[in-house]
């Protein structure tokens, strides 16, 4: 009886060691994240935007590669494959699809220069689209003030920037005020050019401003002081 008591004794106990804390487990690996700019602007043929992994990444890591989708585009696929040095990454921005959203997913994980695992890597996203500009000028006889605006957008086609056709909102602001005012929405005429006038006694800082698209981005005019 007495053996059959310290067998079971020593049973208990060694069941009690089983998930001690302090006992050895896995650490959990780092978290690496896909550094892509949420916003990428296309203003140039083949444009090349690169960046980084991210700082979460660690400094072992080597390698890392994710796959780009263009969300309601079938088929869509974009590899980046990153590596070590600066920077670690480069994207056309031109072939990532621009007016739709990508989903940049994880192929795997990220790697040191022995191919061993650093770090598991997130997905990130971003959009691209094409690029604006609004230039604008301003007249002034006496209390009249002219405002001309002649917005743009590059086109890929152009493989330039070239005539806007949406609409322009005016604005103004008083002196010595943070406050931008609504003064009206033109549309630019065959030229490309939308004009407005004001009529006023006093100094004003005025810019044009264009609003996005499905394909473009807004843009707003340096201001422009009369």
């Amino acid at each position: 009886m007495r053996v059959r008591g310290l067998v079971l004794a020593a049973g208990v106990v060694a069941a009690g060691l089983v998930g001690v804390p302090g006992s050895a487990q896995a650490a959990a690996a780092p978290v690496c994240r896909f550094g892509v700019p949420a916003k990428l602007t296309i203003s140039s043929p083949d444009q090349l935007v690169t960046f980084g992994w991210g700082s979460s990444c660690p400094k072992t890591a080597f390698e890392a590669n994710w796959r780009g989708r263009a969300d309601g585009v079938d088929g869509s696929s974009y590899d980046v494959n990153c590596t070590w040095g600066y920077p670690n990454c480069a994207i056309t921005v031109n072939a990532a699809y621009p007016g739709h959203s990508m989903s940049w997913n994880p192929m795997g994980y990220a790697t040191d220069a022995k191919g061993r695992k650093v770090a598991d890597l997130r997905s990130a996203s971003s959009i691209a689209k094409y690029g604006a500009a609004v230039k604008l000028t301003a007249t002034r006889q006496g209390t009249k003030t002219t405002l001309t605006a002649r917005p743009t957008y590059y086109s890929a086609k152009s493989k330039g920037f070239v005539r806007h056709h949406g609409r322009v909102l005016f604005q103004s602001k008083d002196p010595g005020s943070s406050v931008w005012k609504d003064l009206g929405y033109i549309v630019p005429n065959s030229a490309g050019a939308a004009s407005y006038s004001i009529t006023t006694n006093r100094s004003r800082a005025y810019r044009a401003y264009v609003a996005s698209s499905a394909t473009v981005w807004y843009a707003y005019s340096p201001n422009v002081t009369k």
